[in-house]
């Protein structure tokens, strides 16, 4: 009798456990989505095998405007334009560095707080 009681309290903890684990929504929805992306809502479109026609769904892309405050990740000397004259830039006043977060765009920022002074190419 006592083998059956240490047997049947694992077993029971069990089935307690993976019952809601197996029980989904009760929608059947979730058959049709492969088994990573039932549980992460934010997957990308492209991930379920469809395309979002240029929607461009989940993915947004930053166009920095004068007054906007930048990360600081960005005031950072890797991003910085050293030869300014290359690019047809004027002479950053004292204070301010040209700085260029993505390709053919670059701001004007004041390196003490971050806020853009001049955004080109967005």
């Amino acid at each position: 009798m006592k083998k059956h009681r240490i047997l049947a309290i694992p077993l029971a903890v069990l089935a307690l456990v993976a019952a809601p684990a197996v029980a989904g929504d009760g929608k059947g929805a979730d058959k049709d989505k492969p088994a990573h992306a039932q549980s992460h809502p934010a997957t990308p479109p492209m991930a379920y095998g469809h395309h979002d026609n240029g929607k461009h769904k989940g993915w947004e892309k930053q166009a920095w405007k004068r007054g906007d405050r930048i990360p600081l990740a960005y005031v950072d000397s890797r991003y910085y334009i050293n030869d300014y004259r290359v690019y047809r830039l004027q002479p950053p006043p004292a204070g301010y560095r040209w700085v260029r977060p993505m390709d053919d765009r670059y701001l004007l920022v004041n390196l003490a707080n971050g806020l853009v002074a001049e955004a080109l190419g967005y």
